[in-house]
């Protein structure tokens, strides 16, 4: 008897220090451990005007306001200054992947993929982002666009802000401006650094 309990003993512990037939520990995941693979859209616009940064051509400004267009040639300084608008805080990774939700689409016609953000975060300037891409080899790396809105609010103005940046050409700025006046101002500014593709 007390050997056959001294054996017994002796396989529950071999038994039970075997990893083979040791219980999986269950994995507990909650909504903070999954890892969100949002486009890096800040990332994309930064590595853009530093290309242009290294372009040796002119860079072109457009502006129209009430049917009447102008252009003139800038320095980088003031490139940098509009390509500001496309580098607001709420794209920082954590802001970016904390307040927006993402949907993408794949166009079968175009073979081009959208990926579409949005939040309902009002505090944020930035409400929308657009991104226009092709897969090459599996692969998400040819950018054709990036689109945002943004709406800012004063106390008897409001501002609508659609931007577009096409990749390796330009960028548009359309502000479309509210007051108490019942018609709205509607301004674009289009800055061009590649007209060649």
């Amino acid at each position: 008897m007390k050997k056959s309990l001294i054996g017994l003993v002796l396989l529950l512990a071999i038994g039970c220090n075997n990893p083979s037939i040791q219980p999986s520990p269950e994995l507990n995941t909650d909504s903070t451990q999954i890892v969100k693979a949002y486009f890096p859209v800040l990332d994309f616009i930064k590595s853009e005007i530093k290309y242009v940064d290294s372009l040796p051509v002119g860079i072109l400004k457009y502006t129209s306001e009430n049917g009447i267009t102008d252009s003139v040639y800038i320095k980088l300084e003031e490139f940098h200054q509009l390509a500001q608008e496309f580098l607001p805080v709420a794209l920082n990774k954590e802001t970016f992947e904390k307040e927006f939700s993402e949907t993408s689409l794949f166009d079968n016609t175009t073979q081009y993929s959208s990926f579409l953000y949005t939040t309902v975060n009002k505090n944020l300037l930035v409400n929308r982002i657009d991104v226009l891409v092709k897969p090459e080899d599996v692969v998400y790396n040819k950018v054709k666009s990036i689109y945002m809105e943004k709406v800012i609010e004063k106390p008897d103005t409001s501002f609508i802000k659609k931007l577009y940046w096409k990749a390796g050409h330009n960028f548009q700025i359309n502000t479309e401006i509210r007051t108490v006046s019942p018609e709205a101002v509607n301004r674009q500014v289009k800055v061009v650094w590649n007209s060649w593709d």
